[in-house]
């Protein structure tokens, strides 16, 4: 994990570095709402059995980002998958911090992302884990765009010590309506 992290680290210095060359490209700052089709899986344990279940959840996402030249963006979000809004302890909620999002413009209107980060489950003993993800997005015009996702998120409960120990996998496609400012 380590050495990801690092590897992670010194992709975002790299671009840092590159992108005073494109200052005249400005942050902008990002919001979605739509839905996702989500599967979970837990691996059970000793003391738990094995869990799967398969539901829609309201999907909420928050974001900037910046050129770094004509075709390429980067970019930082956070990506919240509902199931109470109103309980957060043990909510169920699965939240995705996307460290480093990156788009390549293929077309005037159509752009491809994939991004990589951390995922964050709200369930009786807290999990933390990995996510990462890809997707397609098509620019309705200069603000509105429509994007087309599919992540996975790994938690598990081993940072607590937590007895009994669980880990749950995460995957979702998402529709979502996004408004750049």
């Amino acid at each position: 994990m380590a050495v990801v992290s690092r590897n992670i680290t010194g992709l975002l210095l790299a671009l840092a570095a590159a992108a005073p060359a494109h200052a005249e490209q400005a942050w902008n700052w990002n919001l979605g709402v739509g839905g996702s089709v989500f599967y979970q899986s837990n691996s059970g344990g000793e003391q738990s059995p094995e869990y799967t279940d398969t539901s829609f959840r309201p999907n909420l996402q928050v974001g900037i980002e910046r050129a770094i030249n004509e075709r390429w963006t980067m970019g930082t979000g956070l990506e919240l998958l509902v199931e109470d809004a109103i309980d957060w302890g043990n909510s169920g909620n699965l939240l995705m911090w996307r460290i480093a999002e990156f788009g390549y413009q293929v077309s005037d209107n159509w752009s491809l992302s994939f991004y990589g980060g951390a995922g964050r489950y709200y369930r009786e003993t807290s999990a933390y884990g990995y996510g990462l993800g890809a997707g397609a997005q098509y620019q309705l015009n200069a603000n509105w765009a429509l994007s087309f996702e599919l992540s996975y998120v790994g938690t598990d409960t081993s940072i607590n010590d937590a007895v009994p120990f669980k880990r749950d996998k995460f995957g979702w496609g998402s529709t979502v309506l996004r408004y750049r400012f």
